[in-house]
């Protein structure tokens, strides 16, 4: 278990991964050495699996954003999968479960890509299929940004 200084540090990061390490450490009164020792620490051990942007995907003309309940039967699952991780519309892919194999988001410029998608997945014969349009992002990896949530204060 992290100790509050180490949560603290990450807070800082999973907000603005950009932030200077001379910056957080007046913000946090922690050395800037043991701060650059602690990112270094949380890449090795894979805490911090990769640092990443945010992008808002309607202005570079990716209208369409679903999210996609599959379960598949075991035959077609892994292939199922593999199709999945691979495909360059799909954003994400989560292994879930309670009667769906995969909760995939994807993202497609129009009716057309997405129509073209939801074909490629009948060849993989799912069990349940189960589509909801995002509307729009009310909170995303906010988790652990938000100091206040564990206790620690800024």
């Amino acid at each position: 278990m992290l100790k509050e200084k180490e949560l603290l540090i990450l807070s800082h990061f999973r907000s603005d991964a950009r932030i200077s390490l001379t910056k957080l450490s007046k913000i946090t009164r922690i050395p800037v050495s043991t701060i650059f020792d602690k990112l270094n620490e949380y890449k090795k051990a894979k805490i911090i699996k990769k640092c990443t942007s945010l992008v808002d995907f309607k202005k570079l003309g990716y209208e369409i954003r679903m999210q996609i309940l599959l379960s598949a039967g075991k035959d077609l699952r892994e292939s199922l999968q593999k199709f999945l991780v691979q495909h360059p519309r799909v954003n994400t892919v989560f292994r879930i479960n309670n009667g769906f194999d995969f909760l995939v988001e994807a993202l497609f410029k129009d009716m057309e890509e997405l129509d073209e998608f939801m074909h490629c997945l009948e060849d993989f014969n799912p069990l349940q299929r189960k589509e909801y349009f995002v509307m729009e992002d009310l909170k995303r990896e906010e988790f652990l940004g938000n100091s206040g949530v564990l206790g620690i204060t800024r």
